[in-house]
């Protein structure tokens, strides 16, 4: 920020060697900045404050001999200021463009100190085109937006400050961007819903594997006790017939009946004398034996014997 005075010689003697003094009035009174300068302009910037108001005046001198004062109107040194351009850099990186902001170096204090209220305006476009898109922003650093990947873009800037004034514009900067390491947003969706989907599968199968799991355990080892004749049962259907026949025919027992046998012999003082001894008879199965008398007589020397079963009288003779 500077403030200069710039003034034109007298035209009728334009080639004089004139000299100039100029001036600058605050609150009261003037006073001298440039005494006696042959140069056409005259540097205020170190004799005036940022926000202040002055009256600047500027007079010819030739020979001793002064012209009339030439002054401008009051001049508040913050509303004249025009602000030069900004310095820009681009930088591109995945596929996006990057723009770093440089603001105008000034003669007293920053900008930012001076004006607490910029903004800057960026536009860009793509080289080959004409259409141009505006973004406004009071970052100094900024991510332009909506890019293409592999195409050169053009960039320039302008400070906005005050209400209504803007700075000069930035010289016009161009870049290829470079490509875009980005995974498109429907990619992102599908990818979630398929997984989203394996998960539920997968969830609804270990249900359906601990549910049958455990239903068959239940099955085969239930907490109540089945009915001992619904056990028996079971045991039963267990076995084959082939099986059951093979246990049956090892259970088969053989039964005996006893047989007495009376043996009658001769004696001198008894004729008629019994003898009676047992006699294992194997009968079949089913078969009980209830009793059974054996005699011998002396004459015929012959037994009988007479069996009777369950079912039937069975008789059989024995002759000796």
């Amino acid at each position: 920020m500077g403030l200069v005075l710039e003034w034109d010689p007298p035209q009728s003697t334009m080639y004089k060697p004139f000299t100039y003094t100029a001036e600058k009035k605050g609150w009261d009174k003037y006073e001298p900045v440039c005494l006696s300068s042959s140069s056409l302009s005259c540097d205020f910037t170190d004799s005036v404050s940022i926000f202040g108001t002055y009256q600047l005046r500027v007079r010819a001198e030739l020979h001793g001999e002064t012209s009339d004062w030439v002054k401008t109107k009051e001049l508040t040194v913050d509303l004249i200021t025009e602000i030069s351009a900004p310095q820009v850099e681009l930088r591109s990186r995945k596929g996006q463009i990057e723009v770093d902001i440089t603001d105008p170096p000034m003669k007293k204090r920053n900008l930012r100190d001076v004006f607490s209220n910029i903004s800057y305006l960026i536009r860009f476009w793509k080289k080959d085109e004409t259409k141009k898109e505006e973004l406004i922003t009071e970052q100094d650093r900024v991510m332009l937006p909506r890019l293409e990947p592999l195409v050169n873009y053009c960039v320039e800037v302008e400070i906005l400050y005050l209400k209504n004034k803007s700075s000069q514009s930035s010289n016009i900067t161009c870049l290829t961007n470079t490509p875009s390491n980005e995974v498109e947003s429907w990619l992102i969706a599908v990818v979630l819903l398929v997984s989203f989907l394996v998960v539920l599968v997968a969830v609804v199968l270990i249900f359906l594997a601990v549910w049958y799991g455990y239903k068959g355990f239940r099955i085969m080892f239930p907490d109540a006790d089945l009915p001992e004749d619904l056990k028996k049962f079971l045991s039963q259907r267990s076995q084959s017939s082939i099986l059951q026949a093979m246990q049956e025919s090892t259970l088969m027992k053989e039964h005996f009946c006893e047989l007495r046998i009376l043996h009658k012999e001769p004696n001198s003082s008894q004729d008629n004398q019994w003898i009676e001894g047992p006699i294992g008879i194997q009968t079949h199965k089913n078969e009980c034996c209830i009793g059974a008398n054996v005699k011998q007589n002396n004459e015929e020397k012959s037994e009988m014997i007479i069996i009777t079963t369950e079912q039937k009288p069975l008789l059989a003779e024995i002759r000796l």
